[in-house]
């Protein structure tokens, strides 16, 4: 009688196991692929600076997706979504710096009041809004304009539209110089959920997060 029952348990396994490669399981996986723009939260398009970006492709799930986007020249920025196990593991992914920053105090446009800093051949320029802080960083090198002039762009762009409001915290670094290596930031907390958005240039990075569906 045990060996009739080992047989039957089985037989039931092996029956579960091929309806699950059926087409159950390819189903669940399918519903959660992520192909296409429309099923994220990114943008389709961002202009900046007479600049168009535009989503070239989507990857990745619902809960961990990733947006290209391709511009003229080589402008280009990627828009990333990440789900982490716990609100505070999410939160440890955004580079947040508070308010206590020491430095030169100088006056921004729109009120707004930042610290200055010096270091490695670059001026940071940082302040915060609200849950967010920016950090607008300057090669000594750039002769096309001040750290102050850079800070004020910045803060005129994120003050003219709204960043995703929906964020817990977020934090924003930028340089006044085009980089090839996306390395201009915009990163967001919601929850578990972590959005981080990087670009070739500081307006077009900043403005693909501000047209996040968020």
């Amino acid at each position: 009688m045990q060996r009739k029952t080992k047989i039957i348990t089985t037989v039931t396994a092996a029956l579960a196991l091929l309806a699950l490669g059926s087409g159950t399981v390819l189903e669940i996986h399918a519903a959660n692929d992520v192909s296409s723009v429309s099923q994220t939260t990114a943008p389709t398009t961002a202009t900046a600076d007479g600049t168009k970006l535009t989503a070239d492709s989507a990857s990745g799930t619902k809960s961990n997706y990733k947006v290209k986007y391709k511009a003229s020249g080589d402008q280009s920025a990627t828009y990333q979504k990440t789900t982490y196990g716990s609100a505070n593991t999410a939160a440890s992914q955004v580079d947040y710096v508070g308010s206590n920053t020491q430095g030169t105090t100088v006056n921004l446009n729109n009120g707004t009041t930042a610290v200055v800093q010096g270091t490695m051949g670059h001026t940071y320029v940082h302040w915060n809004k609200g849950d967010w802080s920016v950090t607008a960083v300057t090669s000594n090198a750039d002769a096309s304009g001040t750290p102050t002039q850079f800070a004020k762009q910045v803060n005129s762009q994120i003050t003219k539209s709204s960043l995703p409001s929906s964020a817990d915290t977020g934090a924003i670094t930028v340089y006044s110089q085009a980089d090839s290596d996306e390395t201009n930031s915009v990163t967001w907390q919601e929850g578990k959920q972590v959005y981080q958005v990087s670009g070739t240039t500081a307006d077009a990075t900043v403005k693909v997060a501000q047209n996040a569906d968020n």
